[in-house]
């Protein structure tokens, strides 16, 4: 037992002195500059920081939860290459979306707008449907293109155009399918 709280004691020391030295970037720039060096003309930190460009890393950028043809209500989650700046971030991004009517993957390029939750998306994909899917030919596989609209507090929606690929049962011609979804996310 003495152990155990000689390794709890020394863990919460560790973490809260490493809480205490973590200085965010904006902090480090608003520290002004001793005394004398501004009297010299150098100003503050932040005017003689240099700026760093914004960089791009692998990160979780979409996720949501909506409901639509053909997919019905879908769960929906991406990954791809995010970039963090202080008016927009862009994302070029894979995500899947499940539903009870199919299942998709789409690739493209996302980038958010301002800071209340809103953004645009544009996704190129492959759309499989399920037994029972809505407004949509069960068990088929359609590729086509979406563009997404988040117009505040990411709830927004998304239109599509997909045309099935593979080959048709004789005597009928597959068509074209728009699709449509709402929701709170991607």
């Amino acid at each position: 037992m003495h152990a155990r709280l000689m390794r709890m004691h020394r863990w919460l020391g560790v973490a809260l002195t490493s809480a205490a030295c973590v200085v965010t970037p904006l902090q480090a720039q608003t520290v002004a500059a001793p005394a004398g060096v501004a009297a010299a003309g150098q100003g503050t930190v932040r005017d003689t920081m240099p700026s760093s460009p914004p960089r791009w890393q692998f990160d979780q950028c979409m996720g949501g939860l909506t409901y639509g043809a053909p997919l019905k209500f879908a769960l929906a989650y991406g990954m791809g290459y995010v970039r963090e700046s202080e008016k927009n971030d862009w994302c070029f991004l894979g995500a899947a979306k499940v539903g009870l009517g199919g299942a998709s993957f789409n690739v493209g390029l996302a980038n958010s707008l301002g800071h209340w939750g809103s953004g645009t998306a544009i996704t190129a994909g492959i759309l499989r449907t399920f037994d029972n899917p809505l407004g949509a030919v069960a068990k088929r596989t359609y590729v086509g293109g979406s563009v997404h609209l988040w117009p505040l507090l990411a709830l927004g929606g998304e239109l599509g155009y997909y045309v099935p690929i593979g080959s048709d049962a004789p005597g009928t011609k597959a068509k074209g399918m728009l699709t449509w979804s709402a929701g709170f996310g991607f």
